[in-house]
């Protein structure tokens, strides 16, 4: 019975050593194993400084259905993180707006003026992943079209 387990526990060990040895050059960013262009970061005019993705959130503040899921599909194709798609609480509401959480202020009105000159409310919060949160209003329509028709970069 001692052999036995003996012979299991060198069995893993020698698993676990050549999975070590064979895969220690598979890690992200190694050669072969770069990040897919939708999660790359991007480089800042302005600094020339690489940017990490945007992480959104998009909530649908009209009654149309599936509108939240279209825009984050259109983003997602953009390059942008989408973490979560929704239903705005509290609507409907008119017009669209950019709930900034943790970017710099300059990043998020740059964001917001790509996507058609939205409004930014400062809302700080560490607790989420979502660097911004874009609620959709009854104008929202007007930017689905202009995500899908030129490509609004992160």
């Amino acid at each position: 019975m001692k052999r036995s387990a003996n012979l299991w526990l060198l069995l893993i060990v020698a698993v676990c050593g050549l999975s070590f040895w064979f895969g220690r050059g598979l890690k992200a960013g190694a050669p072969g194993h770069e990040l897919p262009a939708a999660v790359a970061t991007t480089e800042s005019p302005e600094t020339g400084v690489a940017e990490e993705p945007v992480h959104v959130v998009v909530l649908n503040g009209t009654g149309q259905a599936g509108l939240a899921r279209d825009v984050g599909l259109l983003l997602g194709r953009s390059g942008y993180v989408v973490e979560k798609v929704g239903n705005a609480p509290g609507g409907p509401y008119e017009l669209s707006f950019l709930v900034n959480r943790r970017l710099p202020a300059a990043r998020a009105r740059t964001l917001a003026a790509g996507w058609g000159g939205l409004p930014v409310l400062r809302e700080f919060d560490a607790r989420t992943a979502a660097d911004v949160v874009l609620v959709l209003g009854q104008d929202g329509d007007r930017l689905r079209a202009r995500l899908s028709g030129a490509g609004a970069t992160p």
